[in-house]
């Protein structure tokens, strides 16, 4: 979507003006962000995929024998927000099903943010 010259310029400065954790919220309302989904799958490909399916265009399988939920079917579940997806990617998730199921995956705030960007950017219309 083409938006006109003082339309952009305007969004670039209120962006540049809010909080980090604020910004992807800010160009999530406004469109997709693809620089944030873009950081967020590259994440995904280092940091999830031994355990994860990230998408379909991933270079190696899991690892595990039955490997964890696959990041489309995470992002098709009904009630998962932007804001559920944070708040479960900053825990250390020990007492999510089995004993031990997910490890802390240790992301940054920023990380956190891109990688929740890029699930959703999975979700079907």
């Amino acid at each position: 979507m083409k938006m006109p010259r003082p339309k952009l310029l305007l969004l670039g400065a209120i962006m540049l003006a809010l909080p980090t954790g604020a910004v992807c919220l800010a160009a999530g309302s406004q469109g997709t962000d693809t620089a944030a989904i873009g950081r967020g799958h590259s994440t995904a490909d280092t940091v999830c995929w031994a355990c994860h399916v990230i998408g379909p265009d991933q270079s190696f399988s899991p690892i595990l024998r039955e490997p964890a939920t696959d990041f489309r079917v995470i992002a098709q579940r009904p009630g998962i927000t932007r804001e559920s997806l944070t708040v479960f990617l900053q825990g250390t998730h020990r007492t999510e099903g089995k004993p031990y199921a997910m490890p802390n995956p240790r992301l940054s705030n920023e990380m956190i943010d891109d990688v929740v960007a890029y699930i959703l950017s999975l979700r079907r219309p």
